[in-house]
Parts: C-alpha cells; sequence; structure tokens
C-alpha cells in the first residue's frame, strides 16, 4: 500500500472510531432504516443521528434513499459487514479467553 491509501485506511477506520457511529451501523446491519427508526433503536437524540449519519454518508458507509418527505438508510459499503464480522470475532474469542483464564464458563 502507498502511504496515500495508508493514510486514508487510517481516516476511515478514525471514522469508525465513534461509538455512535458503530451503534448506527448495527442498527442499519438488518434493514434501512429512516432517522426516526434510528433514534428508536440507538436510544440517541437526533440531532446526534442526523450529525453522524452525515459523517457515514460522506465516508460512503451508508447511503440515502429519499421517499417522498422521508430518507432512508442503508448500509452501503458491504465490507462493513466483514469488518463487523472480524470484529465480533476477535471479541468472543477474547471473552472466551479471559473466562477460560479465570475459570468461567
Amino acid at each position: 500500500m502507498s502511504d496515500a491509501q495508508i493514510n486514508e485506511a487510517a481516516r476511515l477506520f478514525s471514522i469508525l472510531s465513534e461509538p455512535s457511529r458503530l451503534k448506527l451501523l448495527r442498527a442499519l446491519m438488518d434493514r434501512p432504516l429512516t432517522v426516526t427508526e434510528l433514534i428508536e433503536a440507538t436510544e440517541m437524540k437526533q440531532g446526534n443521528v442526523s450529525k453522524h449519519l452525515g459523517v457515514l454518508l460522506t465516508a460512503r458507509f451508508v447511503a440515502r434513499e429519499r421517499e417522498g418527505n422521508f430518507a432512508r438508510y442503508c448500509i452501503a459499503d458491504k465490507n462493513v459487514y466483514k469488518l463487523c464480522d472480524v470484529m465480533c470475532c476477535r471479541m468472543e474469542e477474547e471473552a472466551r479467553r479471559v473466562a477460560e483464564e479465570f475459570g468461567v464458563s
């Protein structure tokens, strides 16, 4: 990878380092949702949802589809699913390791 590509990867990972953005992505993993549905699913305030959706939209992690007066958001970059799978597997393995270390089943 070139230095420019490494810098871009770091920028994208920094976007994903925000817990609120991860909550939004997780909520969108099953199906496209409106802002109102995302507010309900994440228990975040409307301003925060809109702000973080804007960042995810600009980074092309999500896409927006207009439906009359509403906009529905969906995962645009299918690599998000792969990243989440990798991290969830890592977290499960780590939890298993810690449980074994402390004798918890």
